[in-house]
């Protein structure tokens, strides 16, 4: 029985359990479905998934946490204080209230001003500001010049308001008073201010004097006392007068100036406007000194008044100051005194008529001497007379003969000073007008053709010809007018012309074109493409003239003249040779291999002229270390014809131009020894080896020492320069063998100097073994094998190469990425929670207005019924 009903309980408590269990609703539940399955691998735990179960525990969740936050943001339920240093513990009861109190009145003082405009700016009139004079506070009289530190100034006195003012109507005046005019009054309180003013000043004068009387006397006390004091200093403590380095130091630091700040520099085109406007002054300075017009800046004119008596005159100097004149209503200058002178408008004009100008001018100048010393003349006549008769009635015969007598003489004198001076100043303005004259002008006119430029050029020495130069650039910078630029250019280009035709001229003048080279770097920084088209042009031109030479020819070709040679030494001076590829030096550098490949040394100074060619290309080589074999290949054929032949023997390696047979294959060969010369090498000078007429004068034994010394020289530095090639040794391996055939006991010691300082590296390198070009060894690799890789023992995980602190490393990097991942699907979760919340509110609230808006019609229309109901009424009982 009691088995029966335990049976009974369990039954009953197994049928709740099985009650309470809910059933998901099977189109609820999401199946991730895999791709394979595996055998032995684990089941995920989301292999399958109640994304709409989740969804709603996610909403629920969403209600009770952020829903409530949501309704809360805005309200307080309690109180927070925020008084300053409430929570600090460090701060007093006072300090508290301090900075409290200190707080407030900071935020009193701020908020008012916020919208002020122009609160430092005052108006002020006559030096008193505006806010003070609308106040009436201290009227002042501005038209008086009197010092404003007395308080009392300006103010009316009280006497005055009592009567004149609204209080003295209750006041009987005297009879005296009230026959006074108005004006009478006003006359007295005037001269009454005047008498206290006069009064305040002079007590203050008196108090100044009093003061000044109290410092001198101060003074004289001080100083007895100073004296006192600093003896019994010195009595007391002698070791402290002594001042110390340190306070030495700092007294110097005290008096040492302070830095200042410097204006700003200049940019260049205010630099160029400055020195245009400087070279146009002194044009007009010059051009005036070419017609006379001297400024003579020491004498200043002196003005006559109308009421001179003209009293103070001297009979030992002449007057020489402007007299003021008029005509036709307008005073006259002393320019315009003087016929004779030109304006300075018309100055500017040709040389040749300034200069005929200054002649009349001077002839202009004798006429005017003449007619002043007898209009002197006449003067000095009628002033003798006038004075005779003046003084007839007082003196004697005698006496008026005597006047007569030493005025007459003393005329004589005037005269002869005046004329000495005058000449004395026509002579010295004949030198100034001279010497302008000889002056270069400031400014120039940019030529128009390259016949003007050297018209412009004709005449002048060295030192002008730059000076014009330069003037030319100044005055036509580009900064200064439009087309300015397009003039720089064709200066450009007619100063290039002029450079290489100074070097063809009879007698090249190099110390010039050394020095234009200045002015020809100037101008291609300006314009560096125009320069370049420019040398460009040149070279295109001497190279076509070289080439057709050279196949009229058969191939060879002739060295050219200076100008080539000087305009080739030119373009690094004016252009980079450090690029690849340059527009200018790249032609040039071709332009001078074809020459030393195509030119064969036909006497000594083809072989100089070689010689030059190479040197200017080892300073285009000099920086970028490019290899130019026709250098190393012209200095072994220079080599080749200074070494001893062996006789009935042909040497095969001569490379072109040279020829191993022929007249010229002995010309460098000494004649006799010169090995007990000892005199330095001197390096070659092209221009004496180029003008030289006579070729007879260069075949000479020493010339042929200074041409092989030049020839080592140049191998020596190409081999510094080509040292890290990895063909060095195929290179100057060759030379080595021309080096070991050159007659060295014959050379002076330096040169056998040279030749062993080059043999030495080339013999250093062609000791080291080099290794033979192998192919990289690499280690073979494997063929893939598509066989399936088993792992003994295999745990499901897939393992990652690296070490541990790698693995934990990407393991937190994985981490972070998933855990961001999460947290930005959750931050966008619920803010399509709120949007949906505060879209419902919305809809909310717009339903309760439709509803309120809707009973309120219908209670208007209620209304409006029972008053036409009533009126309907009224309308019956009428």
């Amino acid at each position: 029985m009691g088995k029966a009903k335990r049976q009974g309980l369990v039954d009953k408590v197994t049928r709740d359990k099985k009650n309470t269990t809910k059933k998901v609703n099977p189109f609820e539940i999401k199946v991730n479905k895999q791709k394979h399955s595996v055998l032995g691998k684990k089941v995920p735990k989301h292999d399958k998934g109640t994304p709409g179960i989740s969804r709603s525990k996610a909403i629920k969740k969403r209600k009770e946490t952020l829903l409530n936050e949501y309704k809360k943001q805005g309200k307080v339920n309690k109180f927070i204080d925020r008084r300053f240093g409430e929570n600090d513990t460090d701060l007093s009861l006072e300090d508290k209230m301090l900075k409290r109190f200190a707080i407030e009145r900071q935020k009193i003082h701020e908020k008012p001003g916020i919208f002020k405009l122009n609160d430092e700016d005052q108006l002020t009139h006559y030096g008193q500001s505006l806010s003070a004079i609308e106040k009436f506070e201290t009227p002042q009289d501005i038209s008086d010049n009197e010092p404003e530190d007395d308080e009392d100034q300006g103010r009316i006195g009280a006497q005055q308001v009592s009567e004149e003012h609204f209080g003295g109507f209750m006041k009987k005046k005297s009879d005296e008073e009230t026959a006074k005019s108005w004006k009478e009054r006003m006359e007295e309180m005037i001269a009454k201010s005047k008498k206290e003013k006069y009064e305040r000043q002079h007590e203050k004068e008196e108090t100044l004097q009093l003061t000044e009387k109290v410092d001198d006397e101060w003074k004289t006390v001080r100083a007895v006392l100073m004296s006192s004091s600093k003896k019994t200093k010195q009595v007391e403590d002698p070791i402290m007068s002594k001042s110390d380095d340190y306070d030495v130091i700092v007294k110097e630091l005290q008096f040492e100036v302070k830095g200042q700040a410097t204006d700003r520099l200049k940019t260049e085109e205010e630099l160029a406007t400055e020195e245009k406007t400087r070279l146009d002054k002194l044009e007009e300075d010059r051009l005036k000194r070419m017609k006379g017009l001297i400024d003579d800046k020491s004498k200043k004119s002196v003005h006559f008044s109308a009421d001179d008596l003209n009293d103070g005159f001297s009979l030992d100097t002449m007057d020489t100051r402007f007299h003021v004149s008029y005509k036709d209503g307008k005073m006259l200058t002393k320019e315009d005194t003087d016929d004779d002178k030109e304006d300075i408008d018309d100055v500017e004009g040709d040389p040749d008529d300034v200069e005929e100008d200054t002649d009349d001018n001077e002839e202009d100048l004798d006429d005017n001497e003449e007619d002043l010393d007898d209009a002197e003349e006449d003067e000095i006549g009628e002033g003798s007379d006038g004075e005779s008769d003046n003084h007839s009635d007082l003196e004697s015969d005698n006496e008026t003969d005597t006047d007569k007598h030493t005025e007459e003489e003393s005329t004589k004198i005037n005269k002869t000073d005046t004329k000495e001076d005058i000449l004395k100043d026509l002579k010295e303005r004949k030198k100034i007008m001279d010497a302008a004259r000889k002056e270069l002008p400031y400014t120039f006119k940019a030529p128009e053709t390259y016949e003007d430029f050297e018209a412009l050029l004709d005449g002048h020495t060295d030192e002008d010809q730059l000076v014009i130069v330069e003037r030319l650039q100044k005055c036509h910078h580009p900064s200064l007018a439009e087309g300015n630029k397009d003039k720089l250019q064709l200066i450009l280009t007619y100063l290039v012309e002029y450079y290489c035709d100074l070097a063809i001229a009879d007698i090249p003048t190099l110390s010039l074109m050394e020095k234009l080279t200045v002015h020809l770097y100037s101008m291609c920084q300006m314009f560096p493409v125009h320069a370049g088209k420019v040398i460009v042009d040149q070279m295109v031109e001497r190279q076509a003239a070289f080439s057709g030479y050279a196949d009229r020819k058969g191939g060879r070709g002739i060295f050219p003249t200076l100008d080539t040679l000087l305009l080739l030494k030119l373009i690094p001076l004016l252009f980079p040779t450090s690029d690849f590829r340059h527009p200018v030096v790249t032609p040039a550098m071709t332009f001078m291999g074809q020459v030393l490949s195509q030119c064969p040394v036909q006497n000594l100074r083809d072989g100089a002229t070689g010689l030059f060619i190479c040197n200017i290309l080892y300073e285009y080589v000099n920086q970028s270390t490019r290899y130019i074999p026709e250098v190393i290949t012209f200095l072994r054929g220079l080599l080749f014809i200074s070494s001893t032949k062996e006789p009935n023997k042909i040497e095969i390696s001569v490379p072109p131009p040279f020829k191993p047979v022929g007249k010229n294959i002995s010309l460098l060969e000494l004649s006799k020894s010169c090995a007990k010369k000892t005199q330095p090498f001197e390096p070659l000078k092209i221009k004496e080896v180029l003008l030289c007429q006579d070729l007879r004068k260069l075949n000479t034994d020493a010339f042929r020492v200074s041409m092989v010394c030049m020839t080592v020289r140049l191998l020596a530095d190409y081999s510094d320069l080509y040292k890290g090639i990895p063909s060095y040794m195929e290179i100057f391996q060759p030379v080595a063998y021309m080096v070991n055939k050159l007659p060295v006991k014959n050379y002076p010691a330096h040169l056998q100097n040279l030749c062993q300082k080059l043999l030495g590296p080339i013999g250093s390198r062609s000791e080291v073994s080099r290794s033979f070009l192998v192919k990289n060894f690499k280690k073979p690799q494997p063929l893939k094998q598509y066989e399936p890789k088993v792992a003994e023992s295999f745990d499901g995980k897939k393992k990652r190469g690296g070490s541990r602190d790698f693995q934990e490393k990407q393991r937190l990097i994985h981490q972070h990425k998933k855990e961001l991942k999460g947290a930005m699907r959750e931050i966008r979760k619920d803010t399509q929670f709120l949007a949906r919340q505060k879209l419902q509110e919305t809809i909310e609230k717009d339903t309760e207005r439709k509803r309120k808006v809707k009973d309120i019609y219908a209670m208007l229309g209620n209304q409006e019924g029972d008053w036409n109901t009533m009126q309907r009424k009224k309308n019956k009982l009428k």
